[in-house]
């Protein structure tokens, strides 16, 4: 009998109710605390691969300076890019000049189809 009193005693009783209360609040803070974590370590992953495409482009942005400074450093490469900016025309040169191809006669013809039925109705 002294055994069932102990077990039922209300100051054990609340004891092991404020432990478990206890148990459970360091379970949530262990459980916030892995959840940050998880956070943490997504956002890190998404600005890494940021980076790593930023990387890329430079290396590639790099490789193209590196291939227009080889250019320029040849007289070809000087003069294709003074042509370029500049509209210029070596001594000799002359002028293309592309004409376009005058209307068809299908459109011509429609249109002085058009104009006779207007003369036709000039009075409306």
């Amino acid at each position: 009998m002294a055994a069932i009193r102990q077990r039922n005693d209300p100051v054990r009783l609340f004891g092991r109710r404020l432990m478990l209360l206890a148990l459970l609040i360091l379970v949530f803070a262990i459980a916030w605390g892995v959840w940050n974590a998880r956070q943490k370590e997504q956002e890190s992953g998404s600005l890494r691969a940021q980076a790593q495409r930023q990387l890329n482009d430079l290396t590639e942005r790099q490789v193209q300076l590196n291939a227009d400074i080889a250019n320029l450093q040849t007289e070809r490469g000087k003069e294709e890019v003074l042509r370029e900016q500049y509209a210029l025309a070596a001594e000799g040169e002359g002028l293309i000049v592309i004409v376009d191809q005058p209307a068809s006669k299908q459109t011509q013809a429609s249109s002085t189809m058009l104009d006779k039925i207007k003369h036709a109705f000039s009075w409306w």
